[in-house]
């Protein structure tokens, strides 16, 4: 018995933010270098009327435009930005997407790691549970709105976004065994404090190449891959000086990850879903490919999988 992920979708808002855009607000703000470091130039941000729960919707709706909602038996929402301290943001998005009054349904406030972290979770529900069957996991934050554009450390950087994967239980696995870490002793390091979010850059960059590195190296030693039997690493999309650090550091060539921080930005939860629906629309992965995704940051909190490709809906 096992799993696999059998369809993804993502949404996007439409109104996009550039780095001539936040000039214009931070006159003495260095750009070119900003830039240089995050290899961002545009991200997406929220209207006011959009909350985490509403991109929520709309990622889950293009899922359910294409699969039959009375199977979902259960519905996982990765987010760190709930409109609402309670009641549950995925008991409102059961209502909002017409849901079996049967689903199970939870939240997990975890942020860039978040979706190694519900995929683990969902894994266990459907292995555990003889009447589960198909999972939901949609992930969706809105950081942007605890950012201002004065905010040098973290507005260039964060884009808001939703993701929503679909789960199925299969008789063969096609996730493997997944491996996480925490490190409290830098969870201050990024942190929503007086409704603004707070990030030390250095130190999150600091952990993430001296801890990262290690540990796919580590999976990939454990788990018998090599560069020659794998065909992605779907990466979390920090910025442009971690994500190419890594890469340098794993001497891994250029075909075998993908980049497209400097197209969305960091989505936080949903990037490496937002990756791999990328990857298999313009044919970087085929089904049976093997994948190596990881996710890492706030918390400090990091995870790593395995993913045997499948075909989507």
């Amino acid at each position: 018995m096992g799993i696999k992920i059998t369809g993804i979708e993502y949404y996007l808002p439409k109104k996009i933010e550039t780095l001539t855009d936040l000039k214009k607000a931070n006159k003495k703000w260095d750009t070119k270098r900003i830039f240089h470091a995050t290899g961002i130039n545009k991200r997406f941000i929220s209207a006011k009327n959009e909350d985490a729960i509403e991109l929520a919707y709309k990622s889950a709706k293009k899922i359910l435009n294409k699969f039959d909602k009375k199977k979902i038996n259960f519905l996982i929402f990765v987010t760190q930005t709930s409109p609402y301290k309670l009641p549950s943001a995925a008991c409102i998005l059961q209502e909002k997407l017409s849901l079996s009054k049967n689903v199970m349904a939870f939240d997990i406030n975890q942020g860039c790691s978040g979706f190694i972290y519900g995929l683990e979770v969902a894994k266990h529900l459907l292995e555990g549970n003889k009447s589960f069957n198909h999972g939901l996991i949609v992930l969706s934050d809105t950081y942007s709105k605890f950012i201002s554009k004065k905010n040098s450390s973290c507005r260039p950087i964060f884009s808001d976004a939703s993701s929503s994967v679909l789960i199925k239980k299969t008789s063969n696995n096609f996730i493997g065994n997944s491996e996480f870490g925490t490190d409290g002793r830098g969870a201050m390091s990024l942190k929503l404090s007086n409704k603004e979010i707070f990030m030390n850059g250095s130190k999150i960059a600091l952990f993430t190449l001296s801890e990262i590195p290690n540990f796919i190296r580590n999976f990939c030693k454990k788990n018998n891959l090599n560069k020659n039997n794998f065909k992605l690493l779907a990466l979390h999309q920090a910025s442009k000086y971690v994500c190419e650090k890594i890469k340098d550091k794993l001497q891994i060539e250029s075909k075998k990850i993908f980049f497209n921080y400097s197209a969305i930005g960091n989505t936080v939860s949903s990037s490496i879903p937002i990756i791999l629906k990328e990857c298999d629309r313009k044919k970087i992965i085929k089904k049976n490919d093997i994948i190596i995704a990881c996710g890492f940051g706030v918390g400090l909190s990091w995870g790593i999988t395995k993913i045997k490709w499948s075909n989507l809906i």
